[in-house]
């Protein structure tokens, strides 16, 4: 055998772990080692599931097999490498040989060779040297990803504890929960329910739809004494979300092929207990809150806050005959921010927007957040010219603003930008309300809504 050859093949082994980024890289660098011995036309690995008890594919765990005339010859030969610990086996320009450990057969490898070429002598000596380098380097990015699973989950756990630093609002929180979740059990479909305020039925907090109407009927089953259900033969499971003793909501993972295994059943409940735990801290902060002055997020006035305030400085500006404006925005497309990014990114948003405004008002300027991604501002001694100028002001700072998202990798996206709407009013000594002030900047906002967005309106 030609000994540069053999060295070209097996440091192109031993180094193909070290360059892949994932399962899919792993397999091409394969191709690619093989390819100095031979032009190679597919490489797949099976892995035999200790669950399903069903081969899969190594590069797409997540796709079961279907018992066509292909996949039957495939577990054949997985069959005769258990019994009779042959080193390969050929059919036509298909090799097939085992994927072992400690002389355990795990699977096997499917290799397709183009029609017009020989498998050479010289090949099949160092078949046995490239079937266990195959399979240890198989079996050590299977354990890194165990070992990137465990330290991905507790980061997931630890997330799901910090929510409420930030947040307390659940309408909120939930669907931030639903999609850490979501990211950490990949193979499995999440939703998140809770019961309705009548306390009859569940409803859907995420994701968006659910069309499984037979997972409502499994939720009735919940007690307050209820732990992990488990439903259609394992595949599905019900971790209740039990709150002062009594039923709240639940947390089902569900996949239509695979049984739960036993460790992401272990994860699942841990992440459930965790899930109580923020849910009960939220709803504890909520009723503190209902005294508190400001907005956790933001660090703005909150909305109750806001009311005492606006009644406060109409009061003054009646009594001292002096202007008052009041001007209201509002983020546009934030839905889409928190559909396409996630609710991390439009906390992160919200946050950078309200900072960002922060900046262009007065020491004097009233700032609150008056609910979701709408924000009010009210102007004391301030004509409705002045605010208008104020307002552009604003509109153009948060459109220039480039906010970096590079600590929540998403794909291809380091930074992103939004635009607000904002409509302005003035109060008048006929206002028989203080509240007509920022129910006027309310509809010029939403007439700048209507007329294309990222602009100012003035109430006339």
């Amino acid at each position: 055998m030609d000994a540069q050859k053999l060295y070209n093949f097996t440091y192109s082994l031993i180094t193909s772990y070290e360059t892949a980024l994932d399962r899919a890289d792993l397999i091409q660098s394969f191709v690619k080692a093989l390819g100095i011995f031979f032009p190679v036309e597919d490489l797949k690995i099976y892995i035999m599931d200790e669950y399903s008890f069903l081969l899969k594919d190594f590069e797409k765990p997540w796709e079961n097999l279907i018992q066509n005339e292909e996949n039957i010859e495939i577990k054949k030969y997985f069959d005769n490498f258990l019994v009779q610990k042959s080193n390969y086996e050929i059919n036509d320009k298909i090799l097939y040989f085992p994927i072992t450990q400690k002389h355990k057969t795990l699977g096997l490898v499917k290799l397709t060779v183009r029609k017009e070429i020989a498998l050479s002598n010289e090949f099949f000596e160092i078949l046995p040297l490239a079937s266990a380098q195959i399979s240890m380097l198989t079996a050590t990015i299977k354990n890194k990803e165990i070992i990137k699973t465990s330290s991905k989950f507790h980061q997931t756990v630890r997330n799901i504890a910090k929510i409420t630093e930030t947040q307390y609002e659940l309408d909120y929180i939930l669907p931030i929960m639903g999609e850490m979740i979501d990211g950490f059990i990949l193979e499995h479909l999440i939703y998140i329910f809770i019961k309705s305020k009548n306390k009859k039925e569940y409803k859907l907090i995420w994701p968006k739809n659910c069309s499984d109407n037979k997972i409502y009927e499994y939720l009735e089953e919940i007690t307050p004494k209820s732990s992990t259900i488990m439903k259609r033969d394992g595949k599905m499971g019900i971790f209740p979300l039990i709150i002062d003793s009594k039923p709240y909501g639940a947390i089902v993972a569900y996949n239509h092929f695979d049984k739960i295994t036993s460790k992401e059943l272990e994860y699942l409940e841990e992440i459930k207990q965790q899930a109580q735990i923020t849910i009960e801290r939220a709803k504890s902060y909520i009723e503190v809150l209902e005294y508190a002055t400001m907005d956790a997020l933001t660090g703005y006035n909150n909305r109750h806050q806001f009311e005492k305030r606006l009644k406060e400085t109409t009061a003054s500006a009646k009594r001292q005959n002096q202007p008052l404006c009041c001007i209201m925005s509002d983020i546009d497309f934030f839905k889409k921010v928190n559909d396409t990014y996630g609710h991390a990114v439009g906390d992160c948003v919200l946050k950078n927007v309200a900072k960002t405004i922060k900046k262009e008002l007065r020491e004097e300027d009233i700032a609150s957040r008056y609910g979701g991604e709408e924000f009010i501002f009210l102007l004391p001694h301030t004509k409705l010219d002045e605010a208008k100028i104020v307002a552009e002001r604003l509109r153009q700072s948060v459109e220039k603003k480039k906010i970096n998202i590079e600590e929540y990798k998403i794909k291809d996206v380091k930074e992103i930008s939004v635009t607000v709407s904002i409509g302005v009013s003035e109060y008048k000594k006929t206002d028989k309300e203080p509240e007509t002030l920022y129910k006027n900047a309310d509809s010029a906002l939403y007439k700048a809504k209507e007329q294309g967005r990222n602009r100012v309106i003035v109430f006339d």
